[in-house]
């Protein structure tokens, strides 16, 4: 199955799903450090399919560089970390980017979360604004627009329970024609909220 990383981070999500058999299709992040961090690891993953993992071995030992590791990386690998901000006025050009990369095959599935630092409820105590000016608050709006665009079989959408409350979301018909399965509860001592779902007309 093919699938979407959107908010992605440094990848730790996306790990598991290409482990679990997954194939990305773009990675959407607004952090240049973390992009080089995706960057990197779609190189590991590349080179471990095609069993040359010595380039890989090398840059991590200090022996050749970021960009000598990247040349070894197809051009299209390589362009799967798109590093932008998403927003209004890039979503046109992402979804464009994505297109491109997706070819003529759907997207099976869309994973990721916005930052949740604006829906933190501890966050959120020590900003005097209650952080109602973070533009960050209204980035899940964005995910979305993503299921709108690709109509995936399943989504992934994690942040923590903040969201829902913060927002007073029924998490239930937000997602609009998507209709989640599952509401993980809090994990361990930890705080958070995932969301697993699938389209409503979609049939085992």
């Amino acid at each position: 199955m093919r699938y979407l990383d959107l908010f992605a981070g440094a990848g730790g999500l996306s790990g598991g799903f290409i482990k679990a058999g997954f194939e990305p299709v773009a990675h959407v992040e607004i952090s240049e450090s973390a992009c080089y961090t995706l960057k990197t690891r779609t190189a590991f993953h590349y080179l471990e399919q095609t069993n040359n993992l010595t380039p890989y071995i090398e840059y991590t030992s200090g022996q050749i560089s970021r960009d000598e590791l990247y040349s070894y990386i197809p051009k299209e690998r390589l362009d799967s970390v798109i590093c932008e901000e998403i927003s209004a006025k890039t979503l046109k050009s992402i979804f464009n980017n994505i297109d491109t990369l997706k070819g003529n095959e759907p997207i099976d599935l869309i994973v990721g979360g916005p930052p949740c630092h604006a829906y933190s409820l501890m966050g959120r105590s020590r900003d005097p604004d209650n952080m109602l000016h973070d533009k960050r608050n209204y980035l899940f709006s964005f995910y979305v627009k993503f299921l709108e665009k690709y109509q995936p079989i399943y989504f992934v959408f994690e942040n923590v329970l903040g969201f829902v409350k913060i927002f007073f979301l029924n998490i239930y018909t937000f997602f609009g024609s998507f209709t989640p399965l599952r509401v993980l509860p809090p994990l361990a001592n930890f705080v958070t909220g995932n969301s697993i779902g699938h389209k409503k007309n979609f049939t085992y």
